[in-house]
């Protein structure tokens, strides 16, 4: 039973983390968007801070899915 739960719960918890992936992507098209549309003239140090955010974002994205396919690698091979 224990051994169950906690493969329920580990499940739960790689699901939890694809979610926050698909967030971080729509964030981040959302401000690739931005920066698409607005003019160059417009702040160029503000358009060079969301570019860093971009970055920052994809960085954070990256680290999510290696964790989700790390959880998910665990559960396939039974070491949770």
């Amino acid at each position: 039973m224990e051994q169950q739960l906690s493969k329920e719960y580990y499940l739960i918890k790689a699901e939890g983390v694809k979610d926050c992936v698909k967030w971080l992507e729509k964030r981040i098209k959302m401000k690739q968007k931005f920066l698409k549309e607005t003019s160059w003239s417009y702040m160029f140090e503000y358009k060079l801070e969301e570019e860093e955010d971009i970055r920052e974002l994809i960085t954070v994205k990256i680290s999510f899915e290696k964790y989700a396919k790390k959880l998910k690698h665990m559960l396939d091979e039974n070491k949770i």
